[in-house]
């Protein structure tokens, strides 16, 4: 290392550290155990060598090492105390940045920074996902509001997008930012790595305008962390007098540095993508599962939180808290992105069975404690059910109800039939409602019926439903049809391919598909399981095709629905398509059994406009890109609008377990399903005669809601239509008695362009917390209005504002907090 005259010095800040992936190529045992020696080597080292520091992140890591180590974990807090274990990342762990939705983002601060503050009397300060597979442009504004002030990562690379040298603002939609930094090199190092080389490497990427670098080093993976000879290397370096300068240090001194210097620094107001494309859909079952949670765990604890503040239901935020950590901790990068190998998963799905298992149990709780609440009249007939709303606002839209014909002595031979029921509401005016089919089951027939309700914000409505009773079909004969109507759009399906084949709009008269739609596509994907270095997947093979005519499965006051049979290879395709009363939606359900390899399977959707745009939802926003053909990611909409006619519309389609797509000029293709070899990595080559396990093999379902609209999306509320997909009405049988509650809402919140997402207890008091986000860059004035409670409280949020506000039950005014429930 030479000195050069005239020039500053560089200082190199060594970061040492371990990349651990607790589950990836190895289950989660092993990576527990890595974790141990992992920080083992750490604290030797630093006993051995003054001055030398070392960075980890993730929470649960500490977790891991309190229950399983003790003293371990007493050593890391008193170098935490001495500034030589450095804290970074303040989340639960390192998860996928693209998939998590934006309340898994604000759980991973508040359970990640608070078990960082209870244990070492401090948090993190610096964001660090350095393996994460892109990162969405929604992220700043979430990083500060969990106190977290700068952020460093790694992927995407160079080579994948272009960013300033060194540090820069990352600014969100709304304009937070956090001070951003994708350091050189790479963020592991190999044990036998020249020390000096790799100093002078990380120097000469150093900004012109500053001389301090960050140098990360120490192998990682599978732990390790930095060697004796690497940290003996640096203290070497240290001894000469030369133009480069390194030091042990951390992300966290890095950033105060380059704060100290004021400069003018630039401005990425993007989201830093993309890095491994496949990874948006690889493994369904691992997305669908998130999803599920996500939902179940929000709708749990809204209902949990009513329960307890109204009716002294016991609190279940530690349970509530037990199954989010178990959420998050699967939100791990090579968890959720579908790329761990195959044992991993077993432990992965147990732990879906468990959260699922608790949100179940909460709900049900709070709801048997709600329901005694509301009154129920005594009508003379018909059994009486209470449909409940778990979003906080009002909803008009079909329930499911499944009804008993009676138990099992009541037609023990079975000669009685369910042919026709009857809802009436509470003053007993008739509900829309229809049969939608009868099973036998506990010796009797079972009916499932629709009815068309209208419930408010939070809140329940009694209905009554009554059965009658008739003589059983002789015969169930097919019904074939090509069209389906409900007053506001006819559907045209094509007879030949089972497809599509137009959209019209009865009271506008536009059209709005330029070809065949809802089209099942074969894709050629040769690609690994991350599909490294692939931009677009875009080499179709085959397109499914019809086994039938479209076949009307139901018709009546309710809905419509055909079905649709289509087959390519050995695969088969089911969508049952129904049109609601009343509704500017087309709702499908999709059930996939697929038995192909290295294939990837695609919903297309070609449209009849021209100077398109795209934009796709993202954690608590969205971001508009262009309509270049390339994949990528989404979470749970995404609309691609343009010009017809002189005027805006386009399509926006919601779907219930997807992350993928592409749009290339007018036409959107949702990703379904990709089927790769498990946790296979390039450039690793298939070898004939040897047994692979392929993904996705198998039947699945998806629910897709396609939501068209004249002008621009904001129109048709996709935000709203999402939860509402994810999160039905529910139905809890019931008898008639008294209470002090009538049919209305507990909470409800207005404008329709705020989202309530989160209604919860606070960590610590037990305060009424809310939380929510602004979704279509408007400011707004969020009122909350409770009918039940008699109160209400207003506040004022910018463009895409996130917002978490304590709601006083004394009449007070709402305070403002971050996601970590501190008053900002």
């Amino acid at each position: 290392m030479g000195e050069t005259k005239g020039q500053p010095t560089i200082t190199v800040h060594m970061i040492g550290n371990a990349h651990i992936d607790p589950v990836w190529l190895w289950t989660v045992s092993e990576g527990r155990a890595e974790v141990l020696s992992t920080y083992r080597t750490a604290i030797a080292l630093m006993k051995e060598f003054e001055g030398y520091v070392f960075t980890s992140g993730g929470a649960v890591t500490y977790q891991w090492v309190a229950q399983d180590d003790p003293d371990l974990f007493q050593a890391i807090r008193r170098a935490v105390a001495e500034g030589r274990w450095a804290l970074v990342n303040g989340w639960w762990l390192q998860p996928d940045c693209n998939i998590p939705s934006g309340e898994s983002f604000a759980r991973h601060a508040l359970y990640g920074q608070r078990y960082l503050q209870a244990n070492f009397g401090r948090r993190a300060r610096v964001g660090y996902n350095v393996d994460s597979f892109g990162h969405a442009g929604t992220l700043p504004q979430l990083l500060r509001l969990g106190g977290l002030e700068s952020y460093v990562f790694f992927r995407p690379g160079p080579h994948e997008k272009a960013l300033p040298l060194g540090p820069f603002w990352w600014e969100a939609p709304g304009g937070a930012r956090v001070l951003a930094c994708r350091p050189p090199l790479h963020y592991g190092s190999p044990g036998d790595v020249d020390i000096a080389e790799r100093v002078l490497a990380a120097a000469a990427e150093a900004p012109e305008n500053l001389p301090l670098v960050m140098c990360f080093y120490g192998v990682g993976n599978h732990g390790g962390g930095p060697t004796r000879q690497s940290v003996q290397g640096i203290l070497e370096l240290q001894k000469r007098e030369d133009s480069v300068r390194p030091i042990f240090s951390s992300p966290e001194r890095y950033f105060e540095e380059v704060r100290q210097r004021s400069l003018d620094w630039p401005v990425v107001r993007d989201e830093l993508q993309h890095h491994s494309r496949g990874c948006y859909t690889a493994l369904s079952r691992v997305k669908r599962e998130n999803r599920r949670a996500e939902h179940a765990l929000l709708c749990a604890e809204r209902l949990a939180t009513v329960a307890s503040l109204s009716c002294n239901a016991p609190r279940a935020t530690a349970r509530l808290a037990e199954a989010w950590q178990e959420v998050l901790f699967n939100q791990f990068h090579d968890i959720l992105a579908g790329t761990s190998i195959r044992k991993a998963y077993e432990e992965v799905w147990q732990a879906y069975e468990r959260v699922q298992h608790t949100a179940a149990a909460i709900q049900d709780a709070a709801l048997d404690a709600l329901s005694a609440q509301v009154s129920v009249a005594d009508r003379g007939r018909g059994n009486p059910f209470l449909v409940w709303n778990p979003l906080p606002w009002e909803r008009t839209e079909a329930v499911r109800f499944s009804v008993p014909l009676g138990d099992w002595r009541y037609d023990f031979r079975g000669t009685r039939f369910p042919v026709r029921a009857e809802v009436e509401d509470s003053e007993g005016a008739q509900v829309p409602c229809q049969i939608v089919g009868v099973e036998l089951d506990y010796n009797t027939y079972i009916v499932h019926l629709e009815a068309w309700v209208s419930v408010p914000g939070l809140g329940a409505r009694a209905l009554y439903v009554t059965l009658y009773e008739g003589e059983a079909p002789a015969k169930d004969e097919p019904i074939y049809t090509d069209t389906l109507e409900n007053g506001i759009y006819r559907l045209r399906f094509d007879p030949q391919g089972g497809y599509l084949a137009s959209l019209w709009d009865l009271e506008h008269h536009v059209e709005y598909l330029a070809g065949l739609a809802a089209l099942p596509l074969v894709i050629d994907d040769p690609s690994d399981t991350w599909s490294h270095d692939v931009a677009a997947f875009r080499e179709v093979c085959g397109r499914f095709q019809a086994l039938g005519p479209a076949e009307l499965t139901h018709a009546g006051p309710v809905r419509q629905t055909v079905r649709l049979r289509s087959a390519w290879g050995n695969s088969r395709i089911t969508q049952e398509v129904t049109l609601y009363r009343d509704t500017r939606a087309i709702d499908v359900t999709m059930t996939v059994d697929w038995r192909e390899q290295l294939k990837m399977l695609k919903l297309a959707f070609p449209l009849k406009l021209g100077q398109p745009v795209v934009t796709a939802s993202a954690p608590y926003g969205w971001v508009t890109r262009q309509a270049n053909g390339e994949e990528e990611p989404c979470q749970e909409w995404v609309d691609l609008s343009g010009v017809a006619g002189g005027e805006m519309r386009g399509l926006c389609l919601v779907n219930d377990c997807k992350y993928g797509y592409d749009a290339l000029d007018n036409e959107l293709r949702l990703s379904i399903l990709r089927s790769p070899i498990y946790a296979f990595h390039k450039p690793r080559q298939i070898v004939p005669g040897v047994i692979y396990h392929y993904i996705d093999q198998g039947e699945q379902v998806l629910r897709y809601r396609l939501l068209p609209h004249l002008g621009h999306w904001e129109s048709v509320n996709p935000v709203r239509a999402s939860y509402e997909l994810h999160e039905p009405l529910l139905v809890r049988p019931t008898t008639p008695h008294q209470g002090p509650w009538g049919e209305e809402a507990w909470l409800r919140v207005l404008p329709e362009h705020v989202v309530l997402t989160t209604i919860k207890l606070a960590e610590d008091d037990g305060r009424l917390l809310v939380r929510g986000y602004e979704t279509v860059g408007r400011p707004a004035r969020v009122t909350l209005v409770s009918d039940i409670l008699g109160q209400s409280w207003s506040h004022d949020v910018g463009p895409h504002e996130i917002w978490t506000l304590a709601l006083p039950l004394d009449g007070g005014a709402p305070v403002p907090l971050n996601v970590l429930e501190e008053r900002l």
